[in-house]
């Protein structure tokens, strides 16, 4: 077996949504973070974050590479908080540091 590159199809599939979503309701919205990391030497992870003016947007997904040397994405989960939500966690953090 060659070395491991991890696929992501459905995590870049619901980038590409999310972004269209975006796009098509006038607003901008950009990748902020896309970061993949190993986790084991079978299994990746990939976590995204996008943002535009109304809320924030995080995306992760597993890949595993099986012994047969099949790859297989799992574990997607796709968030979003909006920009009160946001707002509301920042100005506790501010209180804390006080």
């Amino acid at each position: 077996m060659g070395k491991f590159v991890p696929v992501f199809t459905d995590l870049e599939m619901a980038v590409t949504k999310i972004l269209n979503e975006r796009t098509a309701m006038g607003l901008k919205a950009a990748i902020l973070r896309d970061t993949t990391m190993s986790v084991s030497e079978d299994v990746y992870t990939r976590h995204v974050v996008i943002g535009d003016s109304v809320g924030l947007h995080t995306l992760h997904q597993f890949c595993h590479q099986t012994r047969s040397g099949e790859i297989d994405g799992f574990g997607l989960s796709v968030n979003c908080v909006g920009v009160y939500d946001i707002r509301k966690y920042m100005r506790y953090l501010e209180g804390e540091e006080k």
